[in-house]
C-alpha cells in the first residue's frame, strides 16, 4: 500500500480535479480522495448521497420545464378548439389562419424546448471529452509502472484516435443531423403535402447505422489490441524480474522490489480507472436520466392530447419524442464507450509477469 500511495503522489491530478469541479460542481467530488480510498479497498462515495444528488438533480430539472409543458398543453389544445369549432363559424380559410397562428406559437415553444435538451446532450458530451482528455495521461502514467512505456504508450496513441473519433461523429456529425432531422419533421406538418418524412426517416436512420458502427469498430479495436499488447508487455516483466533475480547475492531482493513496483503500479492504474469511471457515471448519470425523463414526459403529453388535438401538433410532439432518442442514444453511446474502454484496459492489464 505505502508503494502504491508513493506512485500516486508523484502523478499530478490538478487538472483532473479542476475538470471534476466543473463537471460535477466545487467540492462535489475529490477525485484524488477517491483514488486514494480505492488504493485501501474503501468504499469512494456513499450510495445515499449519490442517490439524493440524482433525484435534487432530476427535482430541479422538471421544476424548470413545468411551465413549458403546460404551454405546450394549453397550445395544442387552443389548436384543437380552432380546428374544430371554428370553421363552423367563421369558414375554412379563417379556421387555418387561426391554427397557423396557433401552430407557429407550438412551433416556437417545442423548438425552444428541444434546443435546451439539444444542449444537454452536446454540453455532457463535449464536457465529457475534455475529462477524457485530461484523465487518459495520468491513467497512462500509471500504466507505465506496471507495463512499461511502451505498451501505455500504444494505448495512449489509439485512445486518441478514439478521442477524435467520438469528437467528429457524435458531436460535430450525430448532434447536428439530430436538428436537421426535427426540423424536418416539423416542417413536414406546416403543408398537406407529405414532403420531408423520407428524407427525416433516412438522417433517422443514418445516425444510428453511423453511431453503431463507431461503437463496434472502437470496441473491435479495444479487444483486438488488449489480447496483443498485454501478452508483449507481461514478457517484457517477466524478462526484467528473471534478470533482476539472477544478480548474485541481492538478486531475490532486487526481483522482491521489482515485483512490488509492478503489482503497485497496477493497483495506481486500476484505482484512477474506476476513479475515472465513478466520475464519469456520475456527470452522464444526470443527463440520461433528464433526457429519458423529458423523453416519457413528452410521450405522456402525446397520449392525452391526441384524443383532442390535431393530427399534425401530435406529429409535432412525436417527431419531439424520436428526436429525444437520438439524443439519449447518442450520450448513451459516448459515455458506454469510455467507461468499457477503460474497463476493458484496466482488466487486460492487470497481469503482472512472473
Amino acid at each position: 500500500m505505502e508503494e502504491a500511495d508513493r506512485i500516486w503522489d508523484e502523478i499530478s491530478s490538478e487538472e483532473i480535479q479542476q475538470m471534476t469541479n466543473q463537471m460535477l460542481g466545487n467540492n462535489t467530488f475529490s477525485f484524488s480522495d477517491c483514488v486514494g480510498s480505492l488504493l485501501h479497498g474503501q468504499m469512494p462515495f456513499s450510495v445515499e448521497s449519490a442517490v439524493r444528488t440524482i433525484c435534487d438533480g432530476l427535482a430541479a430539472n422538471f421544476a424548470e420545464e413545468r411551465k413549458m409543458y403546460i404551454y405546450l398543453i394549453l397550445l395544442a389544445v387552443i389548436g384543437a378548439v380552432l380546428g374544430n369549432f371554428a370553421s363552423l363559424l367563421q369558414g375554412k380559410q379563417v379556421a387555418e389562419t387561426a391554427f397557423y397562428a396557433v401552430y407557429l406559437l407550438f412551433f416556437s415553444v417545442l423548438l425552444t424546448a428541444f434546443v435546451q435538451v439539444a444542449e444537454i446532450a452536446e454540453n455532457t458530451l463535449s464536457q465529457l471529452l475534455d475529462f477524457m482528455k485530461v484523465l487518459f495521461p495520468s491513467y497512462f502514467m500509471t500504466m507505465a509502472f506496471s507495463q512499461g512505456a511502451a505498451a501505455s504508450g500504444i494505448y495512449y496513441q489509439f485512445t486518441l484516435a478514439m478521442l477524435t473519433i467520438v469528437d467528429y461523429v457524435l458531436v460535430k456529425f450525430a448532434l447536428p443531423a439530430v436538428h436537421i432531422y426535427f426540423l424536418l419533421r416539423i416542417a413536414n406538418q406546416l403543408s398537406e403535402r407529405d414532403m420531408f418524412t423520407k428524407m427525416a426517416e433516412l438522417i433517422h436512420d443514418v445516425v444510428k447505422f453511423v453511431m453503431k458502427t463507431m461503437f463496434g469498430i472502437v470496441m473491435g479495436f479495444n479487444v483486438i489490441q488488449g489480447l496483443i499488447v498485454p501478452v508483449t508487455s507481461k514478457l517484457e516483466s517477466s524478462a526484467v524480474i528473471k534478470l533482476s533475480g539472477a544478480v548474485p547475492g541481492v538478486g531475490n531482493a532486487i526481483s522482491g522490489v521489482v515485483s512490488t513496483v509492478l503489482c503497485a503500479g497496477t493497483l495506481v492504474k486500476n484505482a484512477v480507472g474506476i476513479a475515472g469511471v465513478i466520475v464519469v457515471l456520475f456527470y452522464c448519470g444526470i443527463p440520461l436520466l433528464r433526457l429519458v425523463v423529458s423523453r416519457f414526459l413528452f410521450q405522456l403529453s402525446n397520449a392525452v392530447l391526441q384524443p383532442v388535438s390535431d393530427t399534425r401538433v401530435v406529429a409535432c410532439i412525436g417527431a419531439m419524442v424520436e428526436a429525444l432518442k437520438l439524443l439519449t442514444y447518442a450520450v448513451f453511446v459516448g459515455c458506454m464507450m469510455f467507461v468499457i474502454s477503460i474497463a476493458l484496459m484496466s482488466a487486460m492489464t492487470s497481469g503482472v509477469g512472473g
